[in-house]
């Protein structure tokens, strides 16, 4: 399921993780399934569940309704019971895929850039971009280890082939990790930028994260927890097992830069 159709998919089925039929429409004759719909961010923690948990069962009972042979998730590497409303749902979501009696394989992202969003390290890579301050929270100090979209793709792609990653993996990608700050600054140095970063008090984003439950502020109420929050290591057979071999965060932002610079127009 996605927002909008994807370019290039030879066909397109509209779907919900809240609606059962569609559901079933979109997992009739499909070998493998592989499963990136989710809710990111909201307010009203109940609606993680209702998506992230909920959703991801009525999918599974989807998959195993229609004979679908393979189920990769694809989850994320903040699964905390420590990380807020967002991470007990993807680790509720992956407890519902490792009971379901499919052949499954977890993969959990780390932090992605690339992807052109506007939050978390991807929007840091935008606020550089255009020249705007960077907020971290105190002194930007916490650990990200981002990833360049570009070489996570083809390890999701291999946990769909069997004879790479064997039924019941679960694998959890990072990249070299680094401060929030020191992403930021080489963000700013790969694009030739002068933003700065501008470090938060911890305890004005605490408050601002409880008002956000009930004010629309630009942060969401568990995102300072899931930044905190303990993560696990990476799994060291996502190399030899997915070909998984991240980018330094300066030749991955090298890369993503080079992409998106305008053609050169040739002489008239």
């Amino acid at each position: 399921m996605h927002r909008r159709a994807v370019d290039e998919a030879d066909e397109h089925v509209a779907g919900d993780l809240r609606d059962i039929g569609s559901l079933r429409a979109a997992a009739t004759g499909v070998d493998a399934v592989v499963h990136l719909a989710g809710l990111t961010h909201a307010r009203d923690p109940r609606a993680y569940r209702e998506v992230n948990v909920a959703g991801t069962e009525a999918l599974l009972d989807a998959c195993r309704r229609e004979g679908v042979g393979r189920f990769v998730l694809v989850s994320t590497r903040a699964v905390s019971p420590e990380g807020g409303a967002y991470s007990r749902s993807k680790l509720g979501a992956e407890e519902a895929v490792r009971a379901s009696g499919l052949p499954f394989v977890v993969v959990r992202l780390p932090e992605i850039y690339g992807a052109g969003g506007a939050e978390g390290v991807d929007g840091i890579v935008a606020r550089v971009g255009k020249g705007r301050a960077v907020p971290v929270v105190g002194a930007g100090s916490d650990e990200v280890c981002p990833v360049l979209l570009d070489d996570v793709l083809p390890a999701v792609a291999l946990c769909l082939d069997p004879s790479a990653a064997p039924a019941g993996r679960t694998y959890t990608l990072a990249g070299p990790c680094l401060s929030t700050r020191a992403f930021a600054e080489a963000c700013a140095r790969a694009h030739g930028a002068r933003s700065r970063v501008v470090g938060l008090p911890v305890a004005i984003v605490r408050a601002l994260s409880q008002l956000a439950r009930v004010v629309p502020l630009p942060l969401y109420p568990d995102q300072l927890d899931r930044l905190r929050a303990g993560k696990p290591p990476a799994s060291p057979e996502a190399a030899s097992e997915l070909g998984f071999r991240p980018r330094a965060v300066e030749n991955g932002l090298a890369a993503l830069i080079a992409q998106r610079a305008p053609l050169a127009c040739p002489p008239s």
